[in-house]
């Protein structure tokens, strides 16, 4: 026979989140890469680090090949937490595995620029290494399993940038 309750194909599947809500996540979590206690907490190996946020140089967004970005990573005093990453890579418990999510991997650094200039592609076949541009931020990247504090990558520029979009310091 026919189901019971069938799936209306009427009903709302996306809850949408009110906007100052979703600003104030979002705030939230660019504020949480910034402490160092949240960063550790969240699992990522920061030992070798002086400080966080790591800010560098616009130079980072023109890199356009991978082992460039790999040796700039290491330069930055992110080896053990590459390390980390590649040794987390494990086989999933359960029926996801015939779910098409067989591996589970540990989520390693952002890699926040103003401007696409070629790192997004250079830096995509590094393992757990993720790249955005400022406008396109959301609080899933920066707090991935709403977990905040991921070790974060800004570029000068788009941290100055990061000042213009999202009004930094203009509600007090």
């Amino acid at each position: 026979g026919r189901l019971a309750f069938p799936p209306s194909p009427r009903k709302k599947i996306v809850k949408h989140i009110p906007k100052k809500e979703k600003r104030l996540a979002l705030m939230s979590a660019i504020a949480a890469t910034a402490s160092r206690e949240a960063v550790a907490a969240r699992g990522h190996s920061i030992e070798d680090l002086k400080e966080t946020p790591i800010v560098v140089t616009n130079d980072l967004e023109s890199i356009k090949r991978t082992r460039t970005v790999e040796e700039t990573l290491i330069r930055l005093g992110i080896l053990s937490e590459l390390y980390r990453i590649d040794e987390s890579r494990k086989i999933r418990a359960g029926k996801g595995k015939s779910r098409g999510r067989k591996m589970k991997q540990a989520i390693g650094p952002l890699i926040v620029v103003n401007e696409n200039k070629g790192i997004a592609e250079a830096a995509k076949n590094i393992l757990g290494v993720e790249t955005a541009t400022v406008a396109n931020l959301n609080a899933e990247m920066l707090a991935p399993g709403t977990h905040p504090g991921r070790l974060t990558i800004w570029t000068t520029d788009a941290i100055s940038k990061l000042g213009s979009l999202y009004g930094a310091g203009d509600e007090a």
